[in-house]
């Protein structure tokens, strides 16, 4: 598998037995290229004898002003789709996830309803080590891919919070927020923000393969207010674009201190933004 790539023109993406390649595709010459590229793809497959089954291949278009040509591999003309899972998250054309987000709120709220229906003992320690341990990964997996920022989707993942925390012994009369404040949890919101922090100090640190020239330049000014690896994205129009990965974390991210970009490792950097504005007191910031 490793020498798939050789010779494609197009980006290819490779886990396991799951294959992607993607191009912009502007005008038909882009769609000449990406045509050759599956070509070559077929020309590898007869080579060593390991087949597509074409049938579960298919092609999604993205943009509005997408042409949205037609491929084949071999003799057969690719299907088109709007929605695919792709390791767990479901990628619609529109680049929008509330199935994403419906997805994971239906899975979190069956575990809750697995735990109620099992555990006799609610008390403070045991349910959060339930929520913690079975529920919020539901809520948290692959979260920079898909963050959502619509309020009705925001609201249905912090519903999940507010239920199980709500079972506590003693705690159901309280509000949200109190219940939040004394078991020192973050909302869902906030906790989503501390990943993408995460994952972009991750990004600078070389240990997620990823050209982040490609998306944003980094200012290493000294002269600036605040730390020297300031972000600037580029501007877009549409809200969709607004709310990608990289051009939502600029103003958080600048925000950090020095100490926190240019700490040594992951765990000082989750120790330096503990006390940083919104994440200021919550102490599950330290919890991974």
């Amino acid at each position: 598998m490793n020498d798939l790539d050789i010779g494609m023109q197009s980006e290819i993406s490779k886990f396991a037995d799951d294959t992607k390649v993607m191009c912009p595709i502007r005008n038909t010459r882009d769609q000449q290229k990406l045509q050759q590229d599956l070509n070559e793809l077929m020309t590898w497959t007869e080579k060593w004898q390991m087949k597509f089954n074409v049938n579960k291949c298919s092609v999604m278009h993205f943009g509005y002003a997408n042409p949205k040509f037609k491929y084949k591999m071999g003799d057969q003309e690719l299907q088109e789709t709007e929605e695919e899972k792709d390791l767990g998250v479901y990628v619609n054309s529109s680049m929008k996830f509330g199935r994403q987000c419906a997805e994971s709120v239906k899975k979190a709220n069956r575990m809750i309803g697995i735990i109620k229906r099992n555990f006799t003992n609610f008390d403070r320690k045991v349910v959060l080590n339930l929520y913690k341990a079975l529920v919020r990964p539901h809520l948290d997996y692959c979260v920079p891919v898909w963050k959502l920022y619509l309020r009705k989707d925001i609201q249905l993942l912090e519903g999940v919070q507010r239920r199980m925390t709500k079972i506590i012994h003693g705690m159901r009369n309280e509000t949200y927020e109190e219940r939040l404040k004394e078991l020192r949890l973050m909302t869902i919101e906030q906790r989503h923000l501390r990943q993408d922090m995460i994952t972009f100090y991750n990004i600078t640190q070389g240990r997620i393969n990823m050209q982040v020239n490609n998306y944003v330049d980094i200012l290493r000014e000294s002269n600036t207010r605040g730390h020297n690896m300031k972000i600037r994205p580029s501007r877009v129009r549409l809200e969709v674009r607004k709310n990608s990965y990289f051009k939502r974390i600029w103003k958080a991210w600048n925000e950090l201190p020095q100490e926190a970009v240019t700490a040594q490792t992951l765990n000082k950097f989750k120790n330096s933004i503990a006390e940083c504005g919104i994440f200021k007191g919550r102490g599950d910031l330290l919890s991974r």
